[in-house]
């Protein structure tokens, strides 16, 4: 079964739980505000990816990703060494 949903509920209180695998039902975690509930049923490995997702997010806010120097930038940053010392 496939759905897509998208429910705003930026500015809103919200509650958000993990259900964990019962006998008939796998794991659920559940993110309930004033616009409705969104329940999403996965396995402990799509939990663990959701977090993984989750936690890069604020990472890359903390510490946003700085372009790797290119040749250029290198060489630039040396004769500006040779020319300071």
């Amino acid at each position: 079964m496939g759905a897509a949903m998208s429910l705003d509920i930026t500015g809103e209180r919200i509650e958000t739980v993990v259900q964990p695998q019962r006998m008939y039902t796998p794991t659920i975690l559940s993110v309930r505000g004033k616009s409705g509930t969104v329940e999403i049923h996965c396995n402990d490995e799509q939990l663990a990816e959701i977090e993984y997702a989750i936690r890069q997010h604020f990472e890359n806010m903390k510490y946003p990703e700085k372009p790797e120097p290119t040749i250029q930038d290198v060489g630039l940053e040396y004769s500006v060494k040779e020319e300071i010392a």
